[in-house]
């Protein structure tokens, strides 16, 4: 017999966006401003903070591939069938949206962080590898980050939306 709910073997495969996401999620039960995450194919490590940057007494955070896709099947049966409004503000939605960002390039994610005091206030410093291998650094503002997410749900919307609801029926 075939099974087919097969588990994502990196994080390119399972999405940086969802795993993202779900981290995002989790710093923010614990009330994180400040991150400094790194990743490998197979685990988030994360130095974090409850203070704006530069965070003084980090904590250490380690998430696995397994951790994350448990976390994120949870959540997705949490919000099965419930739509809420989104808050792009939010921890979860930056980090979400910055991991679409990499996996429309085709890159490997790098790093993401926010404690960096050369920074404007809100700003996300953004590495990845690009399809290439070309090692690219970014630095995101709010807004651009918010332009991001608004694409997001655009394109989420475009594929939600069944064609069908619309056409009239031929009889």
């Amino acid at each position: 017999m075939f099974k087919f709910d097969a588990q994502p073997k990196d994080f390119r495969s399972f999405g940086y966006a969802k795993a993202m996401r779900s981290i995002g999620l989790l710093l923010e039960m614990r009330n994180v401003q400040a991150f400094d995450m790194k990743c490998d194919t197979c685990e988030f490590r994360l130095e974090c903070g409850h203070k704006t940057p530069p965070c003084s007494t980090p904590i250490e955070l380690r998430y696995s591939l397994d951790e994350i896709d448990s976390l994120e099947r949870e959540n997705q049966k949490a919000r099965n069938g419930l739509y809420e409004k989104v808050d792009f503000f939010r921890l979860s939605e930056i980090l979400r949206a910055l991991g679409r960002y990499v996996d429309k390039k085709g890159g490997r994610l790098v790093r993401v962080s926010n404690n960096d005091s050369n920074m404007a206030a809100g700003a996300v410093r953004l590495e990845y590898e690009s399809c290439d291998g070309e090692q690219r650094e970014e630095v995101f503002t709010l807004s651009s980050i918010y332009d991001i997410c608004v694409r997001i749900y655009k394109e989420r919307d475009k594929t939600k939306t069944p064609t069908h609801r619309f056409a009239r029926s031929r009889r």
